[in-house]
């Protein structure tokens, strides 16, 4: 298959951040918890941009009704399937050891309506109810109008349900449509995939700068400001040095990163979890994690588990038909 490489090794970095971000103990040290706030100003919208460019890219004159029941088997069967599992292992675990967000009998019909499993799920609801929305633009120029109005939602408080992810999906459709948009207009396009070194200086110092507003004026009005433009921002500078990484490794398309991109839905499911496992066993030993060098192999071990083995089950579940119906794979 071909594939948008450079996008793939942002995917790639983005499921990483993904799975840093959502390590963030108690006792973190100030300086983690600064780059845990960071990679939440961007890595979301830019696995929504990933996701409204390559939709685009590879858009295919099929019936609605087909392109939803893909869609289902390939996002919500997973969410699903993950849920009971989740929940499963939680019940099972939570009464001998510390789990996050501890559930109930009751979790297993509300994940029909919300992430019971885990909160970061949200994801899996927002972007089905987005390929259940987009479709029905038919041209270009709908979709553009769609764009403007899904920026103004962004921005314009509208309270919705947090049923069925309502409200994450409100506040993130602008940046899938953002990736849609840039990928139809040639212009655009042609400097989203052009590779040039100003650029990638250009986006780094300004990522540093804005980021460095963000951390040192928190609550200020120049961070106010700073915050609507960090997602554009982070995405960015992600697309840059994914660009730079795909001109300097030239075995990009069959290295590690490819694997981790190829991996993403099976990380994102399944890497709490694995995380919350490696935790449970930090937490049993004697070890004083204000530390730093006590923390950061815990952290880079607990992060690891979070990628490493859902990709070993990735490969995995690749091998058995059941396995591949039930993770979308």
């Amino acid at each position: 298959m071909n594939r948008i490489v450079f996008i793939d090794v942002a995917k790639a970095i983005c499921i990483i951040l993904v799975v840093v971000g959502h390590y963030v103990p108690a006792d973190a040290p100030g300086w983690y918890v600064a780059l845990h706030d960071i990679i939440y100003t961007f890595h979301m919208p830019l696995f929504m941009f990933a996701s409204g460019y390559v939709y685009i890219a590879t858009k295919k004159d099929v019936a609605y009704g087909s392109f939803l029941l893909k869609k289902f088997r390939r996002l919500m069967v997973p969410y699903f399937a993950t849920s009971i599992i989740v929940i499963t292992i939680k019940l099972l675990t939570q009464g001998v050891m510390s789990v996050d967000n501890p559930v109930g009998l009751v979790s297993y019909l509300r994940m029909f309506y919300l992430p019971e499993a885990g909160y970061f799920l949200w994801f899996i609801w927002a972007l089905w109810w987005m390929f259940v929305i987009v479709p029905l633009l038919k041209t270009k120029m709908s979709r553009l109008v769609f764009f403007f109005v899904c920026l103004a939602l962004h921005y314009v408080p509208l309270p919705l349900p947090e049923f069925f992810c309502l409200a994450q999906c409100k506040n993130m459709l602008v940046f899938f449509m953002l990736g849609v948009v840039v990928y139809e207009h040639a212009n655009l396009r042609e400097f989203v995939n052009d590779f040039k070194p100003a650029k990638v200086v250009a986006a780094s110092v300004l990522f540093v700068a804005a980021e460095s507003a963000f951390i040192l004026d928190r609550g200020g009005q120049v961070a106010g400001v700073i915050d609507y433009l960090l997602p554009y921002v982070g995405i960015w500078f992600v697309l840059e040095v994914s660009k730079l990484i795909c001109r300097c490794c030239k075995n990009v398309q069959s290295g590690w990163l490819m694997t981790v991109s190829v991996s993403s839905y099976i990380i994102y499911l399944f890497h709490t979890p694995f995380e919350g496992l490696a935790k449970a066993v930090f937490r049993k030993l004697p070890l004083n994690s204000d530390l730093w060098y006590v923390f950061v192999p815990e952290a880079l071990t607990v992060i690891a588990c979070g990628v490493v083995i859902p990709i070993l089950l990735f490969k995995l579940f690749r091998k058995y038909r059941v396995t591949r119906v039930m993770f979308g794979l």
